[in-house]
């Protein structure tokens, strides 16, 4: 004789499928306990976002850019230095230097030592800057901004000299 079980037991009665009961939508305009006492108490901080350090200039990049590129003189890019930077963080636009797009690409994608590219950077936007100078496109802005983006850039290239 086979022993019995519950599991395979057929159900009398067919499942019957409740109501979807939805949660309370929470919105943005509900605020916490904490945000609600500050409020009251007049002293809710207003965060607001910086001002950027860094020089952002579509005119400057173009200025750039129509100088051609430094190595061939064919057209170029606005190529920033791989310096200070992080992901999805570019370097201030005052430290923009003139590449053909294929050396750009190369350049961005590394391939010599990190010493040596801080180097050439260097290089570079010195003469980047002494072309736009002499072209009258150097704004005292620009200035401004060039010197306290390429302070580490110089403590860098030129720390055998310290």
């Amino acid at each position: 004789m086979k022993a019995w079980n519950s599991t395979f037991k057929a159900s009398r009665t067919p499942l019957v499928r409740g109501e979807f009961k939805r949660k309370k939508p929470v919105s943005n305009k509900e605020q916490s306990l904490a945000m609600r006492i500050a409020m009251q108490c007049g002293t809710l901080a207003q965060h607001k976002r910086k001002p950027s350090k860094l020089l952002r200039s579509e005119e400057h990049r173009r200025n750039v850019a129509a100088l051609g590129c430094l190595l061939t003189g064919a057209e170029a890019q606005a190529c920033h230095v791989n310096f200070g930077k992080g992901m999805g963080i570019k370097a201030c636009d005052s430290l923009c230097f003139p590449l053909a797009p294929h050396l750009h690409a190369q350049h961005d994608q590394g391939g010599m030592p990190k010493k040596e590219r801080w180097r050439v950077e260097w290089e570079y936007v010195d003469k980047t800057r002494a072309q736009l100078i002499r072209k009258n496109l150097w704004s005292a802005e620009l200035e401004a901004h060039y010197r306290v983006a390429v302070e580490p850039l110089s403590r860098v290239v030129h720390e055998e000299e310290a």
